[in-house]
């Protein structure tokens, strides 16, 4: 939802930042429904990705994502709305928690 603000003023750069931090929190929920540690963030969405419990095609939902952050400033919306199909698919697990703004 904060990503959603740099749509307006083309802000990749403030998009790229929210997203990064929305793909963090969404390592950590995965670490801890698998049962594992998560140590930092390198190299986490492809650990991610192999475990029982995570989103279809997550690792390369994710990079999808990030590439159209790349690709052009008229991406956001459609980056953003990748990571928010994956948080939603990751609720199937933990429940809709999603805030409301």
């Amino acid at each position: 939802m904060v990503a959603s603000k740099a749509i307006a003023r083309d802000d990749v750069v403030y998009a790229a930042g929210c997203c990064f931090r929305s793909v963090a929190c969404m390592i950590q929920v995965l670490f801890a429904l698998n049962g594992d540690y998560l140590l930092n963030e390198k190299g986490a969405v492809a650990i991610a990705a192999k475990f029982a419990i995570c989103p279809t095609d997550y690792q390369q939902r994710v990079e999808q994502a990030f590439a159209l952050l790349a690709a052009s400033s008229k991406s956001i919306t459609e980056a953003i709305a990748i990571l928010e199909a994956i948080e939603d698919d990751l609720s199937q697990w933990y429940g809709n928690r999603r805030l409301s703004m």
